[in-house]
This record gives C-alpha cells, structure tokens and sequence, in this order.
C-alpha cells in the first residue's frame, strides 16, 4: 500500500503531527548519518527542529519509518557495515527493519511550498514472499496486519487531505 503527493511544509507539519498524536507511535528516521545513532522523534516540536535542521543543511530527501508496538511483529535497529574508502573514513550507519514498519519518505523538491510526500507500507503477502530474502526481519505472522493496514490507511486518508497534486 502506497500513496505519494505533493504538499507544502505546513501540510507536512500537520500531517506528522497527526500521525504523533497517537501516543503510541514510535517515529525514526529510517537511515541515521554515517556514524550516528537514529534518531527518534519523540513529539511534533522534535520533529520541527529536525526538519528545520536538514533544510539548513540542505537536505533534500528525508525517510522515516513509523512503529507502532500495537501491531507486534519483529522491529529492530540494523547496523550496516560501510567500506571507508567509499564513504570518507566512515563505517557504519544505523537503519529501521521491520515487515510492518509505515515509512514517510520526503522528496524536498524547489521549495518548502513543494514535497513530495510518499507513504508506504508492505503488505501481509509481499512480506510472506519475500520472507526468505529477509529471514532477519522474522517471521511476518508475528504483525498483526489488520492494525497496520488499519493505521496506513489513516496516514494516507489524512494526506490526500493536503493534496496538491497527486504522483
């Protein structure tokens, strides 16, 4: 399940602040920096500083990935092995894994008044076919899917809210 807009930052801003209205989700960026921990974003204010922090330095695409620990199922940090002559000295960075985790991905497109806002989710199928490609994921029975399915379908109902335009 996916869905992907175009909305502007005071869209974006309602939109994750509506997604951390319920107490129980957990937001993460879905990469840390080389070399850093993830970052969790615990409240909306959290999330404005992170936001305003990567515009400053000129990020233009920012993931995140949403856990909420009603829907069960295996959530883990990955530590990912970088080689250092390819990422200037570094070797390692921090990634979320999960077959029930929702990610927000952000495409800065010209200006803040343009995001590309995607939204997506894997589904009960396409985590049971690609079990085998992933076994450190776990098993997919685990999550329960209907809280998943159930909760994407909220963020994505809410976003076509601030549509622009669709992709």
């Amino acid at each position: 399940m996916q869905r992907t807009e175009i909305i502007n930052k005071e869209k974006l801003f309602e939109l994750i602040e509506f997604i951390l209205s319920d107490s129980k989700t957990e937001l993460y960026e879905s990469y840390s920096e080389m070399e850093n921990e993830l970052v969790r974003i615990s409240n909306f204010s959290e999330f404005k500083d992170y936001f305003e922090h990567s515009t400053t330095e000129k990020k233009r695409q920012l993931g995140f990935g949403i856990y909420n620990p009603e829907s069960k199922g295996k959530f883990t940090i990955t530590k990912l092995k970088l080689d250092p002559k390819y990422c200037n000295g570094k070797t390692y960075r921090n990634r979320i894994d999960g077959w029930g985790i929702i990610y927000v991905h952000l495409n800065l497109l010209n200006t803040e008044n343009e995001i590309e806002c995607r939204i997506s989710v894997n589904s009960r199928k396409r985590a049971e076919n690609w079990k085998s490609t992933n076994p450190e994921f776990g098993n997919p029975e685990l999550w329960d899917w209907k809280i998943i399915e159930s909760n994407a379908k909220k963020i994505i109902k809410q976003l076509k809210k601030y549509t622009q335009h669709s992709i």
